[in-house]
């Protein structure tokens, strides 16, 4: 796989978005409703999130300059996944205990929809990405349902 110093940028800039996102959150819930802190998995989502992100920032940086690209890439695309999962879970439990669990569970299950489009489209351009997408999916898929769709249903 080539790696070029632009996709490598691309993708570091979108992790330092969504760290930013991350960040905004989480003052906004100290600030405003604390309450929600005491939700073990929410927050434990949350805080992960942080550090995920910088991992995968750091990873990304590392591509053009290492002599194992390959390595990086999948260190930097896996804590970005879980970041990016954790983080569409904090914002679908904030939905559902704002106010109807609908909500919540509804945006949850249109970014499970978005990821099996994506990964359609993908797959359709390059035959050879079956296993991956199915792969990468699967993990999406399964975090949202434990750590967002069960929470925002109160479950657990």
């Amino acid at each position: 796989m080539n790696y070029t110093s632009k996709q490598s940028e691309v993708r570091m800039y979108i992790n330092l978005y969504l760290l930013t996102v991350c960040f905004t959150i989480f003052a906004l819930i100290v600030s405003l409703n604390s309450t929600l802190l005491n939700n073990f998995l929410f927050s434990i989502q949350l805080v992960s999130c942080i550090p995920l992100f910088f991992s995968s920032i750091l990873a990304r940086s590392k591509l053009g300059m290492v002599k194992r690209p390959e390595l990086w890439d999948i260190y930097g695309h896996s804590t970005f996944l879980l970041g990016y999962s954790f983080l569409i879970n904090v914002v679908g439990i904030l939905f559902a205990s704002a106010g109807n669990p609908n909500t919540g569970i509804i945006f949850l299950i249109i970014n499970i929809c978005c990821a099996l489009f994506y990964s359609a489209v993908e797959m359709f351009e390059d035959s050879k990405k079956v296993t991956s997408r199915l792969r990468k999916d699967l993990f999406f898929i399964l975090v949202i349902i434990v750590g967002g769709i069960l929470p925002a249903l109160r479950v657990y």
